[in-house]
């Protein structure tokens, strides 16, 4: 084929710019071209606004600068010291601007960890020198701001909220100063303050009677407003006086005021000793707060409770096995038994007390086999503002400085509050639960319920939703997190043996020395010395039956059913 014949047909060219993608585009000159103009839009409409406003404010500031040149510099009749103290003023913040700017925010950290109390300095301190000696100083230096920083303004919170304004007015009194400082203090001087808070009750009760007693014809009434000054004194130091529900005023009362209750209140509320329980209570409660504010109680430090209340602990029942052992019981018939082997034989020894548990448990098992009833198993937890620490150590932000004993409130009203509707609901159920800590100390319950099977799924529900209606939002479709219910398969394992574990590790540990907490990374047995005191400082009741009569018709049958056991034994 020739040449000519090639044109014809079409070459590569022609078949090049045969598609609107592949035509040649013209060229730009912007010298004879004519700018394209933007579509018009609200988008447009606002960068244009925002040009303007930015050209408006450039020119205020050039006029504004022009202003202070003319008035500090070309103003013959601006008074000459003046102009000189206000530049001498101008200076002076430059160079504090200048010296902030070198500052290092580090240093602030650390003198402000010096200058807390000891209890508080000397473990954060020694933590601070161990990162410290990891030699990485970005490291160290984000430990300081996001971890040190956050724990000391968490513990003044705590700090503000321990200490009220009438808290702060009782220590305004002479000698009552050390108030203001009560958990940095030992045990003695907890013995002298409560000496001086003794001292003053009483000056109050004299005031009082030189008041109200103008006579020597006094009535029981007087007599009970004397006893309200003494009272009130005693509730500014948060404490609630002895048969204060008996004798305090109420506008409707069913029952006559019971007057013979006012010797023996005042007798207390006048008695030193009976300040020092409660200021030594209130003392650790304290303590153990602040430290839970500056992540001292968690898993990586020393889980549910410090390393000195553990010890304070331990310390305690040392003491109180040495009083046992010294002493001895004589009845009126002259028998004399070591008071030792009376307590052990009693319900405070933890094996007695587990084998109770134990066999109450049982009980239930057996009974709800013959009624056919089943049994389920539920957890339900506080929400994450009582929570102090994070599962890693750090500090909760969703923290709002709750205490232990708040998180053990908030669990106790929200169950009054379902068991009142589940009656009003016609339903009904018992069983045991067991209070725990988590590895913060914040409480959550473990609960072994039985129940008739047709009544399960709206018992189940009902409790889902008295758990998770405070700060639902934060659950989102996922309420394992606050509430996990499970239905015990009699396959698997009985009702008995679901809760035997939980109540082993939350007395003495027995036969869980090679079990290892999933929490906390240690053994029960080992946890269970640290549960206890935690039980112990914070006044939480670990175990409660529920449903059916008290454990002492119990204790009083097995009491009377021991000689015939030991007849029988023989």
């Amino acid at each position: 084929m020739s040449h000519h014949d090639v044109k014809n047909y079409g070459g590569a060219d022609d078949a090049a710019a045969a598609f609107v993608w592949n035509t040649p585009k013209k060229a730009v000159n912007p010298y004879t071209d004519p700018a394209e103009v933007a579509p018009v839009s609200a988008l447009s409409n606002l960068i244009a606004l925002y040009a303007s406003d930015n050209e408006q404010e450039q020119l205020r500031r050039e006029a504004m600068s022009d202003e202070v040149w003319e008035r500090y510099f070309f103003n013959e009749s601006r008074d000459p010291v003046q102009r000189e103290m206000e530049q001498d003023r101008l200076i002076s913040h430059a160079k504090m601007a200048r010296e902030q700017q070198r500052f290092n925010p580090d240093l602030v950290i650390l003198a402000d960890v010096n200058a807390m109390p000891s209890h508080i300095s000397k473990p954060l301190l020694e933590r601070i020198k161990y990162f410290h000696s990891l030699g990485r100083a970005k490291a160290y230096s984000r430990y300081l701001r996001e971890t040190i920083r956050p724990c000391l303004e968490r513990l003044e919170r705590v700090r503000a909220s321990q200490v009220s304004a009438s808290f702060r007015f009782m220590a305004s009194h002479d000698g009552l100063e050390g108030l203001l400082v009560l958990p940095e203090m030992n045990q003695d001087q907890v013995k002298r303050l409560s000496t001086l808070v003794a001292a003053h009750m009483s000056m109050c009760l004299d005031a009082a009677c030189g008041e109200l007693f103008a006579d020597e014809d006094v009535t029981p009434e007087e007599i009970r407003r004397s006893w309200e000054r003494v009272a009130a004194e005693a509730m500014r130091l948060d404490v609630i006086p002895p048969a204060f529900e008996q004798l305090r005023r109420k506008k409707y009362r069913r029952n006559p005021v019971p007057y013979e209750l006012i010797p023996g209140s005042l007798a207390r509320m006048l008695c030193a000793d009976w300040w020092y329980r409660k200021l030594w209570q209130m003392r650790c409660e304290w303590r153990e707060e602040q430290l839970r504010a500056v992540c001292l109680v968690n898993k990586k430090a020393s889980p549910y409770v410090s390393y000195e209340a553990v010890i304070h602990k331990r310390e305690q029942r040392r003491k109180s096995l040495e009083f046992f052992r010294s002493h001895e019981l004589t009845n009126e018939q002259g028998d004399t038994l070591d008071m030792e082997d009376v307590v052990n034989a009693s319900s405070s020894n933890p094996a007695h007390r587990r084998n109770e548990m134990m066999a109450c448990v049982k009980g239930l098992e057996l009974i709800a086999e013959m009624r056919g009833e089943c049994a389920v198993f539920y957890t339900i937890t506080c929400p994450s503002r009582f929570h102090a620490t994070l599962n890693n150590g750090r500090p909760n932000p969703k923290w709002t400085s709750a205490t232990v004993r708040q998180s053990s409130d908030y669990l106790v009203n929200m169950f009054a509050a379902f068991r009142k509707a589940m009656h009003k609901a016609g339903l009904r159920w018992y069983g045991v639960r067991v209070a725990e800590p988590h590895h913060d100390g914040t409480v959550h319950w473990h609960l072994l319920c039985f129940m008739r099977k047709k009544e399960r799924r709206a018992i189940t529900a009902l409790l889902r939703k008295f758990a998770i209606r405070e700060d639902r939002e934060e659950l989102g479709n996922n309420t394992g997190p606050r509430f996990k219910s499970e239905l015990i398969n009699p396959r698997k394992g009985t009702p008995t043996s679901y809760i035997a574990k939980y109540i082993s590790k939350n007395i003495d540990g027995r036969g869980l020395a090679n079990e290892i907490s999933k929490e906390t990374g240690r053994s029960l047995r080992d946890n269970a010395e640290h549960v206890n005191a935690w039980a112990s400082l914070h006044r939480v009741q670990q175990f409660r039956f529920f449903g059916i009569p008290g454990r002492q018709a119990y204790r009083e049958l097995a009491f009377a059913g021991r000689p015939g056991r030991a007849t029988a034994g023989r």
